[in-house]
């Protein structure tokens, strides 16, 4: 298949699940199912991009998105980022992989949400003091690679590969599991639970082409706010594509997501390397349309921008998210790989 071929058919596929999207109604469950900071994209690359990243996984925070992703990298590499996020609220990504033999590799990773200071109230409306809370996961990502014929394998003559993804390998099956930790706190009160997360991606021969899925949040609750009830699992179904064009310096992903909590949404992104050490990225996904509210800033709801600077073996990044009305989300990360 052609590149305009392959662009064509993401673009039409794209199309579709944009539409079925829009068509749906608000769903009931949204917002009713435990440790929402866990549906919250964490890093700074796929959140750029509109979120995908079930497909391309390419980078740290594939312990969170598709844990089979963390077999793209050889040797070690350690990641951190820190998300500014809306209504005083703020988050952080913590994350190590490693190769472990020729074929696996293992990941650490943790995932937190501040809620920063709330003020508590009484049944009449009444402020009495101040309050917190925040939400911690502590996890451990496992996966597995079978080489295809052309592993490691460079396009001869294209530049691109060599500067963007030395250390990268793309082809073959890789398949990956996830266990994680989960703990909440509000004032006084706490909850924890156990969860996995499962991920399959697919490298074509092409070396520029993967497909993905992955199951994340699936679990139990072993301790609730309250006794005597359990909360359900903000479980997650992702699938995606990444591709990475030959003719031009510009690698493309898309996903669609669909929350056991709301309805699915597509999200869809860009990340332009021509200008190496420098990267530009943008994205787009479905979701931004929960955020409208008929004002003037709907406009920018859904979109996302970054930026990306490789440094020798260190790489920095940006990312900015618009939520219309209810703020701005600015989002900074760091790695290094050995």
């Amino acid at each position: 298949m052609t590149e305009m071929k392959k662009l064509t058919a993401l673009i039409l596929l794209a199309g579709l699940f944009v539409g079925v999207s829009s068509a749906q109604a608000v769903n009931s469950k949204a917002g009713t199912y435990a440790y929402s900071f866990l549906k919250i994209p964490v890093g700074a690359k796929a959140p750029a991009m509109g979120g995908a990243s079930t497909g391309l996984a390419d980078d740290q925070t594939a312990t969170f998105y598709n844990p089979a992703g963390i077999t793209s990298f050889e040797g070690s590499s350690v990641f951190a980022s820190y998300n500014n996020y809306l209504a005083g609220m703020q988050g952080g990504y913590l994350s190590y992989v490693t190769s472990w033999g020729q074929r696996s590799s293992i990941g650490l990773a943790v995932d937190y949400l501040n809620y920063g200071t709330m003020t508590r109230a009484d049944s009449l409306g009444r402020a009495q003091g101040e309050f917190g809370g925040g939400d911690l996961a502590l996890s451990i990502t496992f996966a597995y690679r079978w080489p295809s014929a052309v592993d490691n394998i460079i396009a001869a003559g294209d530049p691109y590969d060599e500067i963007q993804d030395e250390y990268m390998r793309w082809s073959g099956l890789s398949v990956g599991a996830t266990a994680k930790l989960i703990y909440e706190k509000l004032e006084d009160y706490t909850s924890d639970a156990l969860a996995v997360d499962l991920g399959v991606i697919y490298g074509l021969n092409d070396q520029r082409t993967r497909l993905g899925v992955s199951a994340s949040n699936l679990g139990f609750q072993m301790k609730s706010f309250s006794s005597g009830h359990e909360d359900s699992m903000p479980a997650i179904l992702r699938a995606g594509v990444g591709h990475r064009l030959k003719a031009a310096p510009i690698a493309i992903a898309a996903d669609v997501v669909k929350p056991f909590d709301n309805d699915a949404y597509f999200a869809v992104g860009l990340n332009l390397t021509r200008f190496q050490p420098l990267e530009i990225r943008a994205g787009y996904s479905t979701v931004g349309q929960n955020y409208r509210t008929d004002s003037s800033k709907d406009n920018w709801a859904g979109l996302s921008f970054g930026l990306g600077l490789k440094l020798s073996r260190f790489v920095f990044e940006y990312a900015f998210i618009p939520y219309a009305d209810l703020g701005n989300s600015h989002r900074i990360a760091v790695s290094k790989s050995w």
